[in-house]
């Protein structure tokens, strides 16, 4: 109020006060992170339990599955013409390096060989939909494997038409929560890690739904201008969008199945194709070691890549050719030093753009 003039400014001032009970509930729900477990939603559970009992089934030592087509879904086209073009291409820029170009082959010929994938020796004749799917190298961070091949399942042969992706549902896996994960790896006195190797390809996929996941790659890897192989999977691919449910359906459908205590904590430690635990001592660590082996590999899955903070369990890791030779192993986006028993972040460094010391950024 201004005295001389007598006029008044008036102003509201708007708060928002939340209750004391809603603060004290976020307050609890912090601190319950990693100790209360966080449920599923219903719907995901029934759907799961449905998909396991209509679509999985085991039969010559592994499971094989079906792809969860959504009700409905658009015509899916062949993809044929863009697969070949885009083959094409693929070749062109691995054949600018001939050893890289080999080592593509020998992925693919490695997958032939292990029963991931077959060849279709007539490509007119099929079970049911057919579809092609281009692929292309990934650079890997790895001394062993330095590309990876990633299979565009997002493809589209035109922006009308869908992809396979596009034709599959893509309900989300029943993940273990990962704070809780975390928090039970560091409870008990020997932590256990261990990932199951090429998780996805161990599972079968159903001959049905075979011809959707065919592929071309050159007849003669030495000769860039050979006409082009058909192939198809006869596993699970990786880079559908539903692989990911199948996986954890076929897991946990196996690991119930079983039953037996080590099955219980397999179940309540696996992370997609991840496990981590901790145990009470040595004894008890060599006997999970032993069992959790044997149980995966009753259904063609091999637990590899062992390492703990538990001398003997690496001695008997790698006896068995299991063990990580790692000392800096990465477990869920951290890194594991197994002598100091610490987990660190690993550092990475920004380097800022040359002339963007004033860019404007939202």
């Amino acid at each position: 109020m201004n005295r001389k003039s007598g006029a008044v400014g008036m102003f509201n001032i708007l708060t928002n006060h939340k209750p004391e009970e809603f603060n004290l509930e976020a307050f609890w729900k912090l601190e319950s992170l990693g100790v209360v477990d966080v449920e599923p939603e219903d719907e995901n559970i029934d759907f799961m339990n449905m998909y396991q009992k209509t679509s999985v089934e085991f039969r010559k030592n592994r499971y094989v599955a079906k792809l969860p087509w959504k009700q409905d879904h658009e015509t899916l086209p062949t993809n044929y013409v863009i697969t070949k073009q885009r083959t094409h291409n693929v070749v062109k820029r691995l054949s600018q390096d001939p050893n890289m170009l080999q080592t593509y082959d020998k992925i693919i010929k490695d997958q032939e060989r292990r029963g991931f994938i077959e060849r279709v020796e007539d490509p007119d004749k099929a079970i049911g939909q057919v579809h092609y799917i281009p692929h292309h190298p990934v650079k890997k961070d790895s001394t062993t494997t330095p590309i990876r091949i990633v299979y565009d399942c997002s493809c589209r042969q035109s922006r009308q038409l869908p992809s396979l992706n596009d034709c599959l549902l893509s309900t989300p896996p029943i993940l273990n929560d990962l704070t809780t994960l975390l928090v039970r790896f560091r409870l008990n006195p020997v932590a256990i890690v261990t990932d199951i190797e090429k998780a996805f390809l161990h599972v079968g996929l159903h001959e049905e739904d075979r011809d959707v996941t065919r592929f071309l790659w050159l007849s003669d890897p030495k000769d860039p201008r050979s006409h082009l192989t058909t192939y198809r999977f006869k596993s699970v691919l990786f880079g559908a969008t539903c692989s990911p449910f199948i996986l954890n359906a076929v897991l946990l459908k196996h690991l119930q199945k079983e039953g037996s205590q080590t099955a219980k904590i397999l179940e309540r430690d696996l992370y997609v194709d991840n496990i981590l635990s901790s145990v009470i001592d040595e004894n008890e660590a060599l006997n999970y070691f032993t069992e959790a082996r044997q149980l995966m590999l009753k259904a063609g899955f091999n637990l590899r890549s062992w390492t703990s903070n538990n001398e003997q369990l690496r001695q008997q890791a790698a006896k068995e050719d299991v063990l990580d030779t790692d000392k800096q192993t990465k477990i869920l986006g951290m890194r594991w030093n197994v002598e100091n028993d610490e987990l660190t972040y690993a550092k990475r460094t920004i380097v800022p753009a040359q002339g963007d010391e004033n860019s404007i950024t939202k």
